[in-house]
């Protein structure tokens, strides 16, 4: 799901300039709708992230990832309603630049979001399998994609409109379904228990040698 998404999500704003050029954007302002959009998806990342790493939704990433696919499948929505679709030959709104800016924005900034956590999601399913392989995996999704959306529709912004949405739901509809278990994490706190008894056996060791010391200490004072 998560390297659909992305690749479909980033053929989808290389053709910006194809997708507005109906709608009588110029291709320097598909340029600055596209780098608006890049920037929203560092923002995302980084917000949910952090938001991640908390201990409340460390356990809870598939909550995270879908309410991100929802709130980026409404954004990707509400910007088709102000663009030509092959649902309907006319915008049902009137398409301006800010309404065109915020929604891409919003687009951009709930993907960007889902990204890290379905890396975090991937790394957790395949553990004791290293990192560099479920991450590798998901980029390969991400390139084939991609790559194959561009030379698909390259002049067809109508069909990269359906594309995506059709990308989001069924990204949505995985993620639901996707079980993710937290066996990686499971291991780091077993492993952080075992040296936290490690270092509690170490001292109670260590005691017996002390007060050994410290009595002998005493014995010579007095002497």
């Amino acid at each position: 799901a998560g390297g659909i998404i992305a690749g479909t999500f980033g053929a989808w704003t290389g053709l910006f300039d194809t997708i507005l050029k109906p709608e009588n954007y110029s291709e320097q302002q598909s340029g600055w709708f596209a780098f608006g959009t890049l920037i929203s998806c560092i923002v995302g990342g980084l917000c949910f992230g952090a938001l991640a790493d908390t201990r409340y939704f460390q356990r809870r990433l598939k909550i995270l990832i879908v309410l991100a696919f929802i709130f980026c499948f409404l954004a990707v929505f509400f910007f088709e309603l102000s663009v030509h679709t092959v649902f309907y030959d006319k915008p049902l709104l009137h398409s301006t630049s800010l309404i065109i800016g915020l929604s891409v924005a919003f687009a951009g900034f709930f993907q960007g979001a889902a990204l890290p956590l379905i890396y975090e999601a991937m790394a957790e399913i395949m553990f004791p399998l290293p990192e560099s392989l479920s991450a590798s995996i998901l980029l390969q999704w991400l390139n084939i994609t991609a790559l194959i959306l561009l030379f698909i529709a390259p002049n067809r912004a109508k069909l990269i409109n359906l594309l995506v949405l059709i990308a989001l739901g069924t990204s949505i509809i995985m993620s639901l379904l996707a079980r993710i278990t937290y066996r990686r994490r499971d291991e780091d706190e077993r492993k952080e228990c075992e040296k936290e008894n490690e270092q509690l056996l170490n001292g109670d060791n260590m005691d017996p040698y002390q007060n050994q010391s410290i009595s002998q200490s005493q014995y010579g004072s007095i002497s």
